[in-house]
């Protein structure tokens, strides 16, 4: 590894291992019971000998959590397309998608059991808890391109459908990814509400399983998994952003 990388790496590591230190050394100093806060090592240890089952449960919840977010990127864009073009569409749709993020999805959760198959009441819950962010930064994004390139782009005969399509829809794309990363994050926590209510497969399902039967450092290692794929579907979309807008991380003009 390159000194660069090295640097580059190193204080993303820094807070972790400073965590993990004072975590293990509350261990030594309190000694608290194995049930109430295990160890680093009891963690990873529990970890490595349910891995198979770890897995299981992750697959489930890895699933639910990308449906989702595909649903959420496709129905929270065209929301936003449709709410920044109409302002009908924005007085009649906006403020219920604001009313959605109001009402809490741990009461909501009960609901749509009743209503819904598991599965389905699930991925509901995760679509209401990822979709907000993508339909608030498509909006403000498509409001983002400068007044002065639209009235060039019509003064020139472009017509308001190409406009949009040309000029508003590329300015948005930054804060439209924005909000994505926001819903990956957001949409893992919305698979572990519908799991810890209506399923009995997954990591949030396993986390209450575990943590009922004081097995508590199975529920960390549940947990550091949940953070990883959360982690996970965050830098994936960080991926597709520099693949997707190469010109935000490099210089339009080649540098003398």
């Amino acid at each position: 590894m390159s000194r660069r990388r090295l640097r580059r790496l190193l204080p993303v590591l820094i807070l972790p291992l400073l965590a993990i230190a004072a975590w293990q050394v509350a261990i030594w100093v309190a000694a608290p019971r194995e049930w109430m806060l295990p160890s680093p090592a009891a963690v990873a240890g529990a970890g490595w000998e349910a891995r198979e089952r770890l897995w299981f449960h992750a697959q489930w919840t890895l699933m639910i959590s990308v449906i989702a977010l595909i649903i959420s990127a496709a129905v929270g864009a065209a929301l936003a397309y449709v709410i920044a073009r109409s302002r009908m569409a924005r007085l009649a749709i906006y403020p219920w998608v604001i009313v959605s993020q109001v009402i809490p999805l741990v009461a909501l959760a009960p609901l749509l059991v009743l209503w819904l198959p598991p599965f389905a009441a699930i991925l509901v819950l995760a679509v209401l808890m990822s979709i907000f962010p993508v339909i608030v930064a498509g909006v403000d994004g498509l409001g983002a391109a400068h007044p002065d390139l639209i009235r060039a782009t019509r003064g020139l005969g472009a017509s308001e459908g190409w406009t949009w399509m040309h000029v508003r829809v590329p300015a948005a794309l930054p804060r439209l990814f924005t909000g994505l990363r926001m819903a990956a994050v957001f949409v893992v926590s919305g698979a572990v509400v519908g799991e810890l209510v209506a399923s009995d497969r997954g990591l949030g399902a396993l986390t209450r399983l575990s943590a009922g039967q004081f097995e508590t450092p199975l529920t960390f290692a549940a947990v550091v998994l949940l953070a990883l794929i959360g982690l996970g579907l965050f830098g994936a979309i960080a991926v597709a952003e520099r693949l997707a807008l190469p010109w935000t991380r490099r210089p339009t003009r080649p540098r003398s």
